[in-house]
């Protein structure tokens, strides 16, 4: 099992250069390949056809926010096709 590769960035940009980050972003979902790199290391992710979106938008007065999660299996999470056991109580 490969372990855990994170990336994190921050910074503080225009609304032009935040434009252009997202758009660079949504080409690299459609071409499904996202590389990202801060320091030594590269992170390869490769975006699968169904992808989990959550959105959430915030005003909270002075502070105003917008998140977007994005997230994939890279494999087919097994699911049980039988219904889980269910003990009945004897209290009443």
């Amino acid at each position: 099992m490969k372990s855990k590769t994170k990336f994190s960035h921050d910074s503080l940009l225009d609304r032009e250069s935040t434009q252009e980050l997202l758009v660079t972003l949504a080409n690299a979902i459609k071409e499904g390949h996202l590389a990202f790199q801060e320091s030594e290391e590269d992170i390869v992710l490769s975006p699968q056809q169904l992808l989990q979106v959550s959105l959430r938008a915030s005003d909270e007065g002075d502070k105003q926010e917008v998140e977007v999660k994005i997230k994939w299996r890279t494999k087919e999470k097994d699911i049980s096709s039988t219904p889980p056991k269910i003990k009945k109580s004897d209290k009443r």
